[in-house]
C-alpha cells in the first residue's frame, strides 16, 4: 500500500445510491510487524492481552478491524486496538520461533489516510472517537480517560474545539482541563482507585489528597454510604474530602516543622501515651527539671544537651524532650499528677476537634446555599423562633463585627466593618433580595450566622445544647448529611433531653390552684387579666417602692448560661 499525504481529502460523501454516509476509513490486511502504537492512543494501563484474547488471535487471527493512520516510513500508527495489535504480534512472533512465518495472520485495520499531517482538531477527534470507543465497551480505566482527556487538553486546542472533542468523547471541558492532576497520581494508587471503580470525577478529587494514607478506602466507604442513603448531594463524600484535606494540610506543616528540627540536629522520638515502662529513657522536658530543680529552658537544651530531641504530640503540636534524661542529668519533676477521669484522652479531644472544624467547613457550604435559595416554610419557622425567643448566643452574635459572615454567605462586598458598615452593606443587600423575591433571607441568614459562631466555639462538641442539636436536625431535615461529630452531638443532647423529662415525669406532681368564683367584680377580673399580660400589671401606689425594688434584682442566672463562652466572630 502506498502512502502519500492527502491535499483534501473527504471523509463524507454519498454512495452509488446517493446516500450520505461519513467515511471511517478503508478496510487493508495488514502486516502485525507494521503496527506501532500510536502517539494518540489513550490506552496506558491494563494493556497487556490476557490468554483468552491471546489463544483466541493465535487460532482464528484478529477479527474486529483496529483503527490506525499511516506514517510516511511505512507503518501503521494503533489509534485503537492496542491489545488487540499486541496479541497479534506475539502470535506472529510465535509463528518465527517456530520457523512458521507462512503461518502469521494478517490483522483487518480501517486504515485513516486523512489523518497524514492534519491539524490538531482532527487528531483530536480521533483521540476523542478512540476514548469514545473504549468507554462504550467498558473495559476502560478511569486513569485511562484521564490519560486520554490530558491529551485532548496539550493538543492546544480553541475552546470550541475542545468542547467539540470533549462532547464526542463523553466528557466535559472542565473534566479534560482537570485531568492532568489525575494522570499525576502514582501508579498503584490509580490501580487502587481502578478495583474501587473510580470514575474520572473521583480520580481527579482523589489526586487532591493524593498522599493521605487511607484516602482512597475512606472516599470508596463513603461513596458506599452515599449510595446506600442515597444522598443526592454526596454528602458523606463531601465530608471525607474535607477531611482528607485537612489532614494533608497537616501532614504538610508536620513535614516542614520535621525538617526545620532535623536541621538543627534534633532527634524525632515517637508519641507516648505512658512512659512508666521498662527500658524507655526519654521524657518530655515539661515533666523534666534541671540539677538544681530548675524547669528546663527548650532553647538551652536544644543548644547545649546531647539528647536533645522532639516529639509530635496528639495535637500535632511540636514538644521538645531529652532522649536520655537520666544519663544527661536531668530529674523528673515533683509535679503531682492528676488520676485519670472518664473523660476522652487527649488523642481523643483533638481528634474530635478536628472532626468538628472538617464539619464546620463543609457545613458552612450547605448553609450558604440554604441562605441564597428560595427558603422553605421549615427555615422561616426556625428564624422566627430565634428572633422572638432571643436566646442569649443569638443576642450576641448580632453585632457589626460579625456581619462579614452574613456577607460572605451572599457574596457580598464587604471588606472593613464600620459603625456604619451594616446599614450601608444591608441597605444593597435588601435591594437586591427584594428584587428577587427574597426579604426574608436577610433575617433567615443573620439567624444562620448566629447558630454558627455559637458552634464555632473549640470543642463545642462537648457541650451541645438543644439549640445546637435543633440546628443540626434542621439542616439535615433540609438535605445535609451530618458528619460523625455532628450525630454525636445530637445523640448526646436527645439523650439528655430523655433523661431530663424521664425525671421531670417522676417529680409529684404540684397541687392545682383553686378557679377564681364567678361572683368577684368587674374590676378583679380585668386587674388579673392585666397580670396575665408582660408589662400591664398595675401595682398598688402603696406598694410602688417594694415593686421597684423587685425590678431592679438581677434575673436568675441558669447553669447553662455560666457554661456558656462568648462566641468569636
Amino acid at each position: 500500500m502506498t502512502i502519500t499525504t492527502p491535499e483534501n481529502v473527504t471523509v463524507e460523501t454519498r454512495t452509488a445510491d446517493g446516500l450520505l454516509y461519513r467515511s471511517i476509513g478503508e478496510l487493508h490486511y495488514l502486516d502485525p510487524r507494521k503496527l506501532v502504537l500510536d502517539e494518540y492512543n489513550v490506552r496506558t494501563e491494563e494493556t497487556d492481552p490476557d490468554e483468552a484474547m491471546l489463544e483466541s488471535v493465535e487460532a482464528d487471527g484478529v477479527e474486529t478491524p483496529l483503527l490506525v493512520r499511516p506514517f510516511l516510513d511505512g507503518t501503521y500508527g494503533v489509534v485503537a486496538g492496542q491489545r488487540r495489535m499486541l496479541s497479534a504480534q506475539a502470535a506472529a512472533q510465535k509463528c518465527i520461533d517456530e520457523g512458521r512465518e507462512r503461518d502469521i495472520r494478517a490483522v483487518p485495520c480501517m486504515v485513516r489516510a486523512d489523518l497524514i499531517g492534519q491539524s490538531a482538531e482532527v487528531i483530536a477527534a480521533a483521540v476523542a472517537k478512540s476514548l469514545q470507543e473504549n468507554l462504550l465497551r467498558r473495559a476502560m480505566t478511569s486513569a485511562d480517560v484521564a490519560s486520554a482527556a490530558e491529551q485532548l487538553d496539550l493538543l492546544g486546542l480553541s475552546d470550541e474545539e475542545l468542547k467539540k472533542a470533549a462532547t464526542t468523547a463523553g466528557l466535559t471541558v472542565e473534566q479534560i482541563k482537570q485531568a492532568r492532576r489525575a494522570t499525576s497520581l502514582p501508579k498503584e494508587v490509580k490501580r487502587e482507585a481502578a478495583q474501587h471503580e473510580f470514575d474520572l470525577d473521583e480520580l481527579i478529587a482523589l489526586a487532591e489528597v493524593e498522599g493521605v494514607p487511607g484516602a482512597v478506602e475512606e472516599l470508596a466507604r463513603a461513596r458506599e454510604e452515599d449510595a446506600e442513603s442515597g444522598s443526592a448531594d454526596k454528602g458523606n463524600w463531601q465530608h471525607a474530602m474535607q477531611s482528607l484535606r485537612r489532614q494533608k494540610a497537616e501532614r504538610a506543616v508536620k513535614d516542614a516543622a520535621r525538617a526545620e528540627w532535623k536541621g538543627k540536629g534534633l532527634v524525632e522520638l515517637p508519641r507516648r501515651s505512658w512512659y512508666e515502662q521498662p527500658g524507655i529513657t526519654d521524657r518530655l522536658l515539661r515533666d523534666l527539671v534541671d540539677a538544681n530543680g530548675e524547669p528546663i529552658d527548650p532553647e538551652k537544651h536544644s543548644a547545649q544537651c546531647p539528647g536533645k530531641a522532639f516529639v509530635f504530640e496528639w495535637s500535632d503540636e511540636v514538644v521538645f524532650a531529652c532522649a536520655d534524661w537520666r544519663a544527661n542529668k536531668h530529674k523528673r519533676a515533683d509535679l503531682a499528677r492528676k488520676a485519670k477521669g472518664d473523660g476522652p484522652s487527649p488523642s481523643e479531644v483533638a481528634s474530635k476537634n478536628k472532626a468538628e472544624a472538617d464539619a464546620r467547613t463543609v457545613r458552612g457550604k450547605f448553609v450558604k446555599k440554604i441562605v441564597t435559595e428560595k427558603l422553605s416554610d421549615r427555615a422561616m419557622a426556625l428564624a422566627m423562633q430565634v428572633v422572638t425567643e432571643m436566646p442569649s448566643w443569638y443576642a450576641d452574635a448580632v453585632s457589626p463585627g460579625n456581619v462579614e459572615l452574613i456577607a460572605a454567605y451572599f457574596n457580598e462586598p464587604c471588606q472593613r466593618v464600620t459603625r456604619a458598615t451594616p446599614r450601608g452593606f444591608f441597605n444593597a443587600l435588601n435591594a437586591r433580595l427584594r428584587r428577587n423575591r427574597r426579604t426574608f433571607n436577610a433575617v433567615f441568614a443573620q439567624v444562620a450566622m448566629a447558630f454558627e459562631l455559637h458552634m464555632s466555639r473549640k470543642k463545642h462538641w462537648a457541650v451541645a445544647d438543644g439549640w445546637t442539636a435543633d440546628w443540626l436536625r434542621f439542616l439535615r431535615a433540609e438535605g445535609y448529611t451530618l458528619a460523625a461529630i455532628e450525630k454525636e452531638m445530637v445523640a448526646a443532647v436527645e439523650k439528655k433531653e430523655k433523661a431530663e423529662a424521664k425525671a421531670a415525669k417522676a417529680r409529684p406532681q404540684e397541687p392545682a390552684q383553686p378557679e377564681t368564683p364567678d361572683n368577684e367584680d368587674d374590676q378583679a377580673d380585668e386587674s388579673e387579666e392585666a397580670e396575665d399580660v408582660p408589662g400591664t400589671k398595675v401595682q398598688p401606689e402603696q406598694e410602688e417602692g417594694q415593686a421597684k425594688d423587685e425590678d431592679a434584682q438581677e434575673p436568675e442566672v441558669q447553669e447553662d448560661d455560666l457554661n456558656e463562652e462568648q462566641p468569636q466572630a
